[in-house]
């Protein structure tokens, strides 16, 4: 009796222990569900709240928001010897947005000179993309008309966010076109609009706007654009990505617009770009080539291109791939008595501008052709690109590396010609 007394106490005292262990691991389960979901529900609401500050970066590091403010040779075009015209452009919503027109002085009589919008991207002020635009207007002889958002550089203190850069987009078109302006220089039946990486899908909403509204657009360029914000998420957060749905605000979905335009439209893309993955250009490429819009659409894709530098290191052959496209828009539409430029269109467009495709159309969708691929090696000037920043990284060292180029044998005078326009 006593030996069975005691076994029955023994399991007694063992079924205690192990029912301890069950609840102590129940209770930890618990408590750790509860922490994950605690934290889980944390950086949902940061992120819903604060996304467009993880977007939007009018300042970075100790780049300055003002032009003014920058170092010598991003402060003004007047530093390279450029002629300029100072615009302050109201929006729908009272903000006033700051922009630079860099003018041919040949333009006001010569109306075949093109005007290109540049919407620049996420970060930093437009003084700092003084050596692109000024390449730019060199190399392909036009105006150039860089453009501030709100809460950016010299434009109006403002929430930044997707709704007030599309009202900016807006504004800029509709300001081309009110005859009440002072841009002399500007024929708008040869306006283009260029953007890069966030100013991409600036430009693909400016083009969907001039659609819409029956402004005249003569052709979008973007380079190293996305398909979307939500695409964007999947790639750089990976682990948010299933909240997706239920916390993002931003939108920006060019993959939605692009099949829609009916404008002609070129794609500039490095393939090397780490920041946005080349597979977007190609995506939104493919997407806009395979649409029913009967519309002209061409690539040039520059091998070792990366995010903000393809356009140094494309050298030559992306800036002749540009002025190809512009000639050839401008002339066809000539052609066409100022009628919408096709893909099948006029025999300028039947022309094969490619020089390699192979690494292009086996990343890109078999039904399109090849015809309007182009892939160039890039520069072999010696330009370091290692150094260089990404989209939020050091613009001092792109700006450099960038005015290199440009200001060789070029001195920086501060007299050349400036106007003010309201």
């Amino acid at each position: 009796k006593v030996l069975v007394k005691k076994m029955n106490d023994q399991t007694v005292a063992a079924k205690d222990i192990g029912g301890g262990i069950v609840g102590t691991l129940v209770r930890f389960s618990w408590r750790c569900s509860a922490c994950v979901s605690g934290l889980v529900a944390l950086v949902a609401g940061a992120l819903y709240w604060k996304q467009d500050s993880l977007l939007y970066f009018p300042t970075i590091g100790g780049v300055p928001r003002h032009p003014s403010q920058n170092p010598r040779r991003y402060r003004s075009p007047s530093e390279h010897d450029v002629p300029f015209e100072t615009h302050m452009i109201k929006c729908e919503d009272g903000v006033t947005i700051h922009s630079w027109l860099l003018y041919h002085p040949s333009s006001s009589n010569n109306k075949e000179i093109p005007t290109i919008i540049f919407f620049h991207g996420n970060a930093g002020n437009i003084g700092l993309r003084l050596p692109n635009a000024v390449q730019m207007y060199h190399y392909l002889q036009a105006n150039i008309w860089l453009v501030e958002y709100r809460g950016f550089g010299d434009s109006d203190d403002a929430v930044v966010n997707e709704k007030g850069l599309k009202l900016d987009a807006e504004a800029v078109l509709k300001y081309a076109h009110d005859q009440n302006n002072t841009m002399s220089n500007v024929n708008v039946e040869k306006l283009f609009v260029f953007g890069r990486s966030l100013g991409g899908a600036v430009a693909f909403h400016m083009a969907k706007f001039a659609q819409v509204s029956k402004y005249p657009l003569a052709g979008v360029l973007v380079e190293n654009t996305f398909v979307s914000i939500s695409t964007m998420v999947d790639h750089l957060m990976p682990y948010i990505a299933p909240l997706k749905s239920l916390v993002l605000r931003i939108g920006w979905n060019s993959g939605e617009i692009a099949p829609t335009i009916n404008i002609p439209t070129m794609f500039l893309a490095g393939a090397q770009d780490t920041l946005v993955p080349h597979g977007h250009m190609l995506e939104l490429f493919t997407r806009m080539k395979n649409s029913k819009t009967d519309n002209l659409v061409r690539m040039h894709v520059v091998k070792q291109g990366t995010h903000n530098e393809t356009w140094m290191q494309g050298g030559k052959a992306y800036w002749v791939a540009i002025k190809r496209f512009l000639h050839d828009v401008l002339s066809a539409e000539e052609h066409n008595d100022g009628r919408a430029v096709t893909k099948h269109g006029t025999g300028v467009f039947q022309r094969k501008t490619s020089t390699s495709t192979t690494e292009c159309t086996e990343a890109s969708s078999s039904s399109v052709t090849n015809e309007s691929i182009e892939v160039s090696m890039g520069s072999n000037d010696g330009e370091d690109a290692a150094g260089m920043i990404s989209s939020v990284g050091n613009f001092m060292g792109m700006a450099r590396e960038a005015t290199r180029s440009v200001a060789a044998g070029r001195g920086g005078n501060p007299s050349a010609p400036s106007k003010k326009k309201e």
